[in-house]
């Protein structure tokens, strides 16, 4: 009997220990991440809302995560909160947002929504976006920091199967699809997409046209003033052409044409891939470059060969050679292009 009475005590005893522990785990603050869709197709919109539970007089805050920009593309970031929001710092797939309330009023308390988050998806994978860190700050001044390492997966598929005749097993496969999908690509009446095709001047400068969506010159008059042989460039290519003239991406020849039907050399393509980037053709130094034919780069396209290379947008071709006076193909000319809107995407700052 005795024996029966003292275990009773001692669990009565053992029950309010852990009452006060549970109590406390119940209040603790947690953070979720979700989205509506887990399986998104190339092109789709990805929504992600970061939440907060059991959150304290939250006046402000602050969430970063991190995320693959080779997969998604950063858009915008929201909150329904009425106070200041912080423009989000995005870059090389980190992203900061920050938001606090103004004036003398108590801060957020319960279950809170912070954000939502948008992202475009642009490659087919398994995509993952996950919450490292969040600092709360409340009413008073007070704050702390959480690292929740909270992972959220997507996948992302195409939007259509890419059945170009000529591309199964090439080394450029993932890029022309991914480059189809994103729709500024296409490929030929019979089917082909013709990888090893070289590329004339006219068709990568409307590659490159279409893939940053450019505007058009308010005058279409301005492309026939920019160069003597504007009768010559195909109808296709035209306001392409003259889209990237008005941006600064081509600027011709010193004898004022274009020459649309010329085979374009990697040498033109670095610079007109740099200056994309913002890049100024002439710098007073530039990168050391360690390719053999060195020699053979001209004056005005080493300082874009020698950056791009030194931040990958290209690397050389077999036996150590840059070939600058070569000719680049289909495959090639998306692969290119790819990586600089991969770039800008890694790399811009979203408001």
């Amino acid at each position: 009997m005795k024996n029966r009475i003292f275990l009773l005590l001692l669990s009565t005893l053992l029950l309010f220990t852990i009452l006060p522990t549970m109590a406390y785990a119940e209040d603790k603050t947690t953070f979720s991440l979700s989205s509506s869709i887990s399986k998104v197709k190339v092109g789709d919109e990805v929504v992600v809302t970061v939440e907060g539970h059991s959150v304290k007089d939250v006046y402000g805050y602050e969430l970063r995560l991190s995320y693959d920009p080779k997969v998604l593309k950063f858009r915008q970031a929201s909150t329904t909160w009425e106070g200041f929001t912080v423009p989000p710092i995005v870059e090389n797939g980190k992203m900061t947002f920050a938001h606090t309330k103004v004036s003398n009023i108590k801060g957020e308390s319960g279950h809170v929504r912070f954000a939502s988050l948008r992202f475009e998806a642009i490659r087919q994978s398994d995509a993952a976006i996950q919450l490292t860190r969040v600092k709360l700050v409340d009413s008073i001044g007070g704050s702390t920091i959480t690292e929740p390492g909270l992972l959220l997966k997507v996948n992302i598929s195409m939007k259509n199967p890419i059945n170009y005749l000529d591309i199964k097993g090439h080394w450029a496969e993932e890029n022309i699809a991914r480059a189809t999908e994103m729709g500024w690509i296409n490929g030929y009446p019979d089917g082909r997409f013709a990888p090893q095709n070289e590329v004339t001047r006219a068709q990568f400068t409307t590659m490159l046209s279409r893939a940053l969506a450019l505007s058009s010159p308010s005058s279409p008059s301005d492309l026939a003033q920019t160069f003597k042989d504007h009768e010559s460039i195909p109808e296709y290519a035209k306001s392409h052409v003259s889209q990237a003239a008005a941006a600064g991406l081509v600027r011709g020849y010193e004898d004022a044409t274009f020459r649309p039907s010329r085979w374009i050399t990697r040498s033109e393509i670095t610079v007109m891939l740099m200056r994309v980037l913002g890049y100024e053709d002439k710098l007073d130094s530039s990168p050391p470059l360690a390719y053999d034919d060195t020699v053979q780069i001209p004056d005005w396209a080493y300082p874009a060969i020698a950056t791009a290379s030194d931040i990958g947008i290209v690397k050389g071709r077999g036996n150590n050679k840059f070939a600058p006076g070569g000719y680049t193909t289909r495959a090639e000319s998306v692969t290119l292009i790819l990586r600089i809107l991969d770039r800008i995407s890694s790399t811009s700052t979203v408001s």
